[in-house]
């Protein structure tokens, strides 16, 4: 799945969705060697296109769904992408690298 942000030109590769509040949530790596996901909600942004091959359905930590990558969806390594871990960061780039699903 790509989108663009509503402020920006770059087309931009979604690794998770998730909801808050009836609102669509992405996770995004917003520029190449940054160490994590920040989030872009659907009313900042627009979908260029929306096939989400690659993704399996979880459970978040509340019960609710989420759609992630599958390179994200490995030891809980989200949570770690999330909070800006470099490590997880190389770990995520070399499941990418590698190919699967």
């Amino acid at each position: 799945m790509l989108v663009r942000a509503n402020d920006r030109d770059e087309v931009i590769e979604v690794y998770g969705i998730y909801w808050v509040g009836g609102e669509r949530i992405y996770w995004i790596v917003p520029y190449e060697n940054y160490e994590g996901f920040i989030t872009l909600s659907e009313s900042e942004s627009t979908v260029v296109d929306p096939i989400i091959d690659n993704f399996v359905i979880r459970k978040n930590d509340a019960g609710e769904d989420l759609f992630l990558h599958w390179a994200a969806d490995k030891n809980d390594l989200i949570y770690s992408l999330v909070e800006h871990d470099p490590e997880a960061m190389k770990q995520f780039n070399q499941r990418l690298s590698e190919g699967g699903f």
